[in-house]
């Protein structure tokens, strides 16, 4: 991978799954992360993590902070922002990774108030932290890696119908930024991870069994064999598309699905192949 020694990074969402992830992968390359999260003990377990991969990498000068809160609060954006600048005195790439799944992501479930929630969390809190950030970007020339989800390129994905929308919108919102904020010098960009058993879905579905025989299904379906898509894998397109060998690609939606997307909604195959 391209150097990320030295740069400044956020990762929202940090404090477990993939964000978690890419910031422990930004540590070992040399940078210095502020990590988000909403719940303390993880977000501090995770900056411990990031602590010790640093060190174990042989880094010395890059440093971590944490910041605390919800990103839908304007308070917690500016605060994101304003301590990331102070403490590291720029910002280069900014990770998008914060997401709700809701329990009941359904079309006869849906509420007012739940879809809210989904397109505030996933879309609307998204959209303005980058906007808070743009000054910071501009200077650095930096950029913006929005996590999305393979949810957002299949036909449907049921049981996860506002996340599917939100997905959806968060996929042309990078598209737009990217041309919106390629005059500024900043390059925006998406991942769509396939399925990966993190916590943002174990708090979604309950059942153990439910989230197995889901990731079960997505392996089936996946054409290459081989390696698994863990969290690693994942934050590994996210770095190199934060790097400087990525440096002229902006406004792309990139599947880490292992060639999934080839095979359609994989639901229907698993049916197809069953019959």
């Amino acid at each position: 991978m391209a150097d990320l020694k030295g740069k400044s990074v956020i990762v929202t969402g940090a404090s477990s799954g993939i964000g978690e992830a890419t910031a422990i992968l930004f540590a070992k390359k040399g940078s210095s992360v502020t990590l988000n999260g909403r719940d303390s003990n993880r977000l501090q377990d995770a900056l411990a993590k990031c602590k010790a991969a640093a060190s174990e990498a042989g880094h010395t000068d890059n440093r971590f902070l944490g910041v605390l809160g919800d990103v839908t609060d304007s308070a917690v954006r500016d605060d994101l922002v304003e301590q990331t600048a102070k403490t590291f005195g720029k910002i280069d790439v900014l990770v998008v990774n914060h997401a709700v799944v809701l329990k009941d992501d359904t079309f006869d479930g849906v509420t007012e108030e739940g879809f809210d929630e989904t397109i505030n969390v996933n879309v609307k809190s998204a959209l303005f932290l980058v906007k808070r950030a743009v000054p910071e970007l501009e200077r650095s020339r930096g950029c913006v890696v929005c996590v999305s989800s393979i949810a957002s390129l299949i036909n449907s994905m049921q049981g996860a119908f506002c996340y599917t929308i939100s997905k959806a919108a968060m996929d042309h919102m990078a598209r737009c930024l990217a041309l919106e904020l390629g005059p500024k010098g900043i390059r925006v960009n998406c991942t769509n991870p396939t399925f990966v058993k993190t916590r943002i879905f174990r708090d979604a579905i309950p059942d153990p069994a439910h989230i197995d025989a889901t990731a079960e299904i997505f392996a089936k379906a996946t054409p290459l064999k081989g390696p698994e898509s863990g969290t690693e894998e994942q934050a590994e397109v996210i770095g190199f598309l934060a790097s400087d060998a990525a440096r002229f690609i902006s406004g792309q939606c990139v599947a880490v699905d292992g060639a999934l997307l080839r095979r359609g909604n994989p639901f229907n195959y698993i049916d197809q192949v069953a019959r």
